[in-house]
């Protein structure tokens, strides 16, 4: 819902979104500056040698050596996306690529630090999703430490749950208002719709995500049941 306004996955989609990253595809936003494009494209190329997306490999991987978010010499790539993306066997390996990226050390940072709801499992894995979980200032593990500092420990040390997870959401939403990473500023920070989505499920009291479970996201509902 946070990254196409929608309860299902779109493995399909594949733009530009104008902030330094080049194409960001499928179903967790795959990048195309950075290796996860390339990785994707890859291992569905070795199973399917004959699929269009073969041709744009050389591309791919020259963007991801140089971390570049230039997407010239990719004519064609949204299209070829998209047709893959009606494969089975495509649609796996995106999930499998953002379990490795995201799901997996989400789990994980959230067990470390004590986390025991589902809501705060799932704040901590779209925080992976959007912030991504490398060692940059405006990833995952920078934002868990500042929450650390400001709440002066995490739920493991004792800290109150609730109290935590309101504290990161404040430590996250002003990242997104002003990361360091100058080219996200503008996409990030129209983006805070969706740390209030889940602050207000946090105000509400829904630790375990029981359905329905309904957020607002840029003024409109999403009910999951």
């Amino acid at each position: 819902m946070f990254e196409y306004s929608s309860p299902a996955g779109r493995y399909d989609t594949c733009t530009d979104l104008g902030d330094g990253r080049g194409f960001t595809c499928g179903v967790i936003g795959f990048t195309s500056s950075s290796t996860e494009v390339r990785d994707v494209v890859s291992a569905y190329v070795d199973q399917v040698p004959d699929s269009p997306l073969a041709r744009h490999l050389p591309r791919l991987k020259e963007l991801a050596d140089n971390g570049s978010g230039d997407t010239s010499g990719l004519d064609g790539f949204t299209g070829d996306w998209a047709h893959a993306a009606k494969d089975a066997t495509f649609r796996t390996e995106q999930d499998r690529l953002a379990d490795r990226l995201a799901y997996t050390p989400a789990l994980e940072a959230a067990r470390s630090i004590g986390l025991r709801t589902a809501l705060g499992v799932a704040i901590i894995y779209d925080t992976a999703v959007q912030h991504g979980t490398s060692d940059d200032p405006d990833g995952l593990g920078a934002l868990l430490a500042s929450t650390k500092e400001k709440t002066g420990g995490n739920p493991a040390d004792g800290v109150d749950e609730q109290t935590w997870l309101l504290a990161f959401l404040d430590v996250r939403a002003d990242d997104l208002r002003n990361p360091h990473d100058a080219g996200s500023r503008d996409v990030w920070a129209a983006s805070v719709d969706r740390v209030d989505a889940l602050r207000e499920l946090v105000d509400g009291a829904r630790p375990d995500l029981a359905p329905p479970v309904t957020v607002t996201v840029d003024g409109d509902d999403y009910t999951l049941r």
